[in-house]
């Protein structure tokens, strides 16, 4: 099949904190042709860094709780705490290690060098509806240096540092215990690639 598509209009249709466009595209069918014209209100959420911690002398790892507006639509109480990886938005004129680097700051409140981060991969966290990029690093730390409470005042970041041993993070991982794809994806890079090299 010869992929194609061909976008037909784009619109945006709120320009906020965060926008929205609404798109119509075509695209080429396994069985031959064109589909009609589809219709998709598409988030714009731009590209983002996530960065993972650990400190493989005390065997942690280091994730971030904080209260986030996604899960208000599901929970309003203490489930709308999550646990995940350093993360945040690049900002225009920044490369997604300058985001990296300065996230890890404000989140967890450590200076790290850049050559510090290791670079695993991109993915699409949710592109049915938007158009998202997370880039994914990981980082060593000294889980001793770290404070207990970190986050950007300027953006309302209220963030407690939270560890898990290798082990714990293993077992939460099989039991299903993450709730945040990039905890899923970052958790499960480290214990099944990283942990034990």
């Amino acid at each position: 099949m010869k992929y194609e598509v061909t976008l037909v209009n784009s619109e945006r249709v709120y320009d906020g904190f965060f926008h929205l466009d609404r798109i119509s595209y075509s695209h080429s069918l396994y069985a031959g042709g064109m589909s009609p014209d589809i219709t998709r209100e598409l988030f714009q959420r731009g590209e983002a860094v996530v960065v993972l911690l650990y400190d493989l002398a005390a065997e942690q790892l280091l994730l971030v709780e904080q209260c986030r507006a996604g899960a208000l639509a599901h929970f309003q109480d203490q489930q709308a705490w999550l646990l995940e990886p350093v993360a945040g938005m690049i900002d225009p004129q920044e490369t997604a290690l300058d985001a990296a680097v300065r996230e890890v700051l404000e989140e967890a409140g450590v200076a790290l060098k850049p050559e510090s981060f290791q670079y695993i991969g991109q993915f699409f966290p949710s592109p049915g509806g938007s158009s998202e990029i997370l880039h994914l690093f990981a980082a060593p730390v000294d889980i001793h240096s770290l404070p207990a409470f970190a986050g950007n005042l300027h953006e309302v970041e209220d963030i407690k540092l939270v560890s898990l041993d290798f082990v714990q993070a293993k077992q939460a991982l099989e039991q299903t215990r993450f709730n945040v794809a990039s905890t899923w994806i970052a958790v499960q890079w480290f214990i099944y690639q990283k942990w034990g090299q």
